[in-house]
Formats: C-alpha cells, structure tokens, sequence
C-alpha cells in the first residue's frame, strides 16, 4: 500500500488513492482543510497511518468501510492538518511541566497571585512554587508585574520564583533566603540583584543583558525524580495534543543536556508510547566546547535517527541547535541594549558548521538582532566557497530585526526562518526601546514569504512565550500582542489560512518532512485535529482560547475532549500528588 502511495506521488496524483483494505477510520460532516485537494471537502479515509482519500462525498467514501473501520462525526466543525511548532523547547517542557505553575490565558494579577497562594498552601517543605515564563503583565488588566511584596504575601513561608521573560525575575523573601542570596551575593556577568538603599538584594533579578542569573536560579530549584518527570513529559504531551498539536521541532536548551536530561521522552519512545512526533535539535551546554561536543554526538548519532522503538510517530535526531557556540549567541532581551557577539564568534561558528555539513548534519542558529545575522552570514557564506551550505537544511530561529538585504543573503543560501510569537509577550517593550515604526516589521514574515524563504511558525515556549500554538496564531494574523497592542498593519500580517499552512506545511520544512506531512491529502501520514471552533471565521481573539475536540497522530486517536467521550483516555493524575497540573484543570487535560 505504502509503495503505491509513494508511486502515485511522485507522479505528482493527489487524487483519491484506490483502496487496497477498508479504511481504518474515516471522518464525516468535516470543515476539511486541506492546502492541495480544493475547496468544501467534508470528509477523509485513512488506512495504514496515511491518508487515502479526501471528498465532497462522504458516502463513497462510507461504501468501503467495514466492521473495523472507525467512522467519527466532525459535526460540522474545522478539521486541520495536525499543527508543528517549529520551535518549541519540548522536551524540556516536560521534564519541568508538573513542577511550574502556569499563567496562560490569566488576565488579572489578582487571579494570578491567587493560584500562587493556592499552590503554595499544597506545597511540601523544601519545594518551590516557580512561574516560568509563558506570560506578560499586559495580559493582566492591571497592566502591571506582581511585586516582591505581594508574593511575601501570598507565600509567606514558601519559596517562590516568578520568572518573566528571560528578562528578570522574582524570589519572595523565602526563596532569597531558601538560595542564600544575601548582601555579599555576586551575579553573574551581564546581570544584577536589584538592592535597596542599604545594599541588600530586594527579590528582583535584573539580566542586564545575560540572562545567566536567571539560568542558575532556575537549575538550583530542586528537580522532578526520574519518574515524576516521566509523568511529567505524558502531561504536558497530552496538553500539546489538546491544542491540536501533533508535531514539534524541539530547540534544545539551556541547562538541558542531552542524552542525560532527555530521559522521560527517551523513555516513551523506546516504549513506543509517545504520542506525537519530536525532531530534536541538540544544544551544546559549555562555552569554549561546543565543537567537541558535537564531534561526541556525531560518532553516537546520524542525522535522521529515530529513537522511536517501533518507529510509531517518530522521535529523530534531527541537527544540531539552536545554539551552536555560545560567543555566536545574542539574547532576545528588549528591556536591555542589545549585546554584541563575542569577538572570537566567527571563528567558533565556523568550525561547528564546517563540522556539521561534513556529517550531514542540519543546524539551526538562535538570532534576534540584524547585526547578530549579518555576523553569521559573513560566516556561512565563506563556509560555503568550499563547502556548500544548501546540502543540509539550515535556519535562523527568531530573526526579529532581520533587514530586507540579509533575508536577501539567507535566501541566496537556501536558508530559512523559523519565527517565534515572542513578540506577542514583548512587543511593549521592544516598542518602548525601538519604537512604533521598528516594531512594525519585527519580524518581516510578509518579506521572507515575498522571497520565497522556508517559514515555519512556531512559540519558543515554555520560558519566553507560551507553548500554546494558538496564541502565536493569533499574534500572526492579528498583529497583536496578548495584551492587545497593534504592532503590525496589514503589510505584515497574515491571512488565516497562510497562518495555518506555515504552522503545517511550512514547519514540516525544518525537519524535511515537506512532502509527508503538513496537510490533509493522499499520501500524507495522516496527523490531524477536530478543533472546537472554526478558526477562519471567529474573532481574532477567541482565538486565543481555540481547543481540540480531537486529536490524531498516525490516524490513532491520541486525544478526546468530551465531545468524543468513546475515544477519551482516562485522565493520569499528575505526579508528585501537589504538583499544579492537579490543581488547574485547564491545564490536566
């Protein structure tokens, strides 16, 4: 079957394919979505993991179905390829995901403050309460940050660390004392303690530009055990899948290394148990040892290799990124002047990625700023007078201020950009710093697709942005930020169906999976969402609040709300038993 599904695409057929079996499962009375197979299709079969067959006609499709086929009703509602983030820092997420206290979709501090009360009355001796990242106080409607004070209040014993952005942070008086961050304490380079008129620390962190004090604050709060991370990672998977996610590009990260700190997903892959697809990028910990590192990686692992026991849904080792040296490295900090890179970037970039186009290797490089970019590309295009760039897939991550002539450069080495809703959460303060006009085209999706640049749309979640997929959705064809200020007009944003085929399709790209999957038609593995709302139609901002019905990976029914209640899996209590994920229902799933 599959040998003739590949024989009909390359023959450039999207028609139905003929079925050899009945079908596994087919979908009626759908909004179907599909980027290559026309207008008002209503219904799909898939067989095999694959979709066979999408029509305006669900009875011809019903006359192959037999006794096993699932048949599900959309009830008229949209149904979407499966949604890829091409950048989202998952398997860190999980590891870390029972342990954090999320303020998604909050919009008053007071409720904020709240859920960190309430946490911290179920939370044991010796742990924390942490807000890592995923929210802006123009989400609030009192438009403002919480204060040390007022987490004294509500955690008057407990340790508590808020962590905003990768911009700065706050410990309640429990948690300075839980660190020992007293009056004699030292930050790192490039950061600060805030500290009264008598010199001691108030709570504040302040990365002034290097996020560094916020990286150790985070790696010295106590970890999850090995299977409370495991717990963790099927949490936050399952959350994924509720937002009608099937896919991610995973980034790496900081204070994640890997195979040590990839345990949980290792785990679920091997087990063939993970319930979607992960094409990860690795990230080298140690400045001054990044090409060793990667020389150790390259003799453990090839390009492509799936860790995926039963080769199910996929869980490959894609490249390397989206650090590849650390001096080649700027911070998306706009509440501080923008770094340089350090004076030997250019050397140290060059020999990682000479080393990865010897390997085959696809990388990625993390960069907010123009003048980061132009740095790079003065590398990449010596690398490539003698060692072509374009023979491995390549791309910039973020490129916020990128001008019109480097997206002309990346373009002429077939690189492309995967673009982040990082300013849907700091769009205010890059506005505040570089003004209104600057913020109109930060960053120019409209330019790169104009030039026929590879995008991907994707969050950067968990710590600078939401890992919600919907809300860089939102961001992309609004032009807004969470908080409702307009940081693009028309010239820069984008239609809905654009949106949805850049966070399909156009993520497919980075991992080159193109051509197999990002839409609903013959051929593709058959990855797709019944959502709860029609998304070319709503307001922008209900948007934001956009759910899956249904989720599947493969054609297998990974996720049911209660709309499907046959095909829901039982909810999992979240481990340890205070953990968060059991105090918020939203986010249990």
């Amino acid at each position: 079957m599959k040998a003739l599904l590949r024989l009909l695409l390359a023959l450039g057929m999207s028609c139905a394919i003929p079925a050899l079996a009945a079908p596994d499962l087919i979908v009626t009375n759908a909004k179907v979505t599909s980027f290559s197979g026309g207008e008002d299709l209503t219904a799909f079969a898939v067989e095999d993991g694959v979709f066979t067959a999408v029509s305006k006609d669900a009875e011809s499709l019903l006359a192959d179905k037999d006794k096993n086929t699932k048949v599900i009703d959309a009830g008229g509602r949209r149904v979407i390829p499966g949604l890829n983030d091409s950048h989202l820092h998952v398997v860190r997420g999980g590891r870390f995901y029972n342990n954090e206290t999320r303020w998604e979709g909050i919009d008053s501090l007071e409720e904020a403050l709240a859920l960190i009360r309430e946490q911290a009355k179920r939370t044991p001796e010796g742990q924390w309460v942490r807000v890592v990242g995923g929210w802006t106080p123009y989400q609030f409607k009192e438009k403002r940050m919480p204060t040390v004070e007022e987490l004294n209040e509500v955690a008057p014993d407990t340790p508590v660390f808020v962590l905003f952005l990768y911009s700065g942070g706050l410990l309640n008086n429990a948690g300075m004392q839980a660190l020992g961050i007293d009056r004699d304490s030292v930050a790192p380079k490039g950061s600060r303690y805030e500290r009264d008129a008598d010199g001691n620390p108030t709570g504040r962190l302040i990365a002034d530009p290097n996020p560094m004090i916020l990286y150790r604050t985070i790696g010295a709060l106590p970890p999850l055990s090995p299977a409370e991370q495991y717990n963790s990672s099927i949490q936050f998977y399952r959350h994924l899948l509720s937002l009608g996610e099937t896919s991610a590009v995973d980034a790496g990260g900081g204070g994640h290394q890997f195979p040590e700190d990839y345990q949980a997903s290792t785990k679920l892959a091997a087990e063939g148990e993970l319930p979607m697809r992960v094409s990860a990028f690795l990230f080298p910990q140690k400045p001054g040892e990044e090409l060793s590192q990667f020389k150790v990686w390259m003799a453990d692992y090839h390009h492509d290799q799936n860790l995926d026991s039963e080769r199910k849904n996929g869980y490959v080792i894609e490249g390397g990124g989206e650090l590849l040296v650390w001096s080649a490295s700027d911070y998306e900090n706009f509440t501080s002047n923008r770094p340089d890179l350090k004076a030997q970037a250019e050397e140290e970039l060059e020999q990682v990625v000479r080393l990865h186009l010897k390997n085959g290797w696809p990388f990625r490089i993390h960069a907010t700023y123009n003048e980061s970019i132009g740095r790079m590309l003065d590398v990449l295009e010596t690398v490539n007078k003698t060692q072509p760039i374009n023979k491995v897939r390549w791309a910039f991550d973020h490129a916020e201020t990128v001008s019109d002539q480097n997206l002309e450069r990346i373009k002429a080495l077939g690189g492309g950009i995967s673009v982040q809703a990082r300013m849907a959460f700091a769009g205010e303060y890059f506005i505040d710093r570089y003004g209104k006009e600057a913020a109109r085209r930060a960053p120019p999706m409209r330019k790169m697709l104009e030039l026929g640049i590879p995008v991907g749309l994707g969050t950067d979640g968990t710590r600078v942005a939401s890992f919600n997929p919907w809300v860089t959705y939102y961001w992309a064809v609004s032009g807004r930020t969470v908080g409702g200020t307009e940081l693009y007009g028309p010239e820069n944003r984008l239609d809905r169906r654009t949106a949805l085929k850049l966070f399909t399709q156009g993520s497919a790209w980075f991992s080159g999976e193109e051509d197999s999957k990002g839409d609903i038609a013959p051929g593709m593995v058959a990855d797709f969402a019944i959502l709860d709302r029609d998304i070319f139609t709503v307001d922008e901002r209900e948007l934001l609040d956009t759910s899956a019905e249904l989720t599947a990976v493969n054609g297998e029914i990974e996720y049911a709300s209660d709309a499907y209640l046959e095909y829901r899996k039982p909810p999992l209590p979240a481990l340890p038993d205070w953990s968060p994920v059991n105090l918020n229902p939203a986010a249990k799933r």
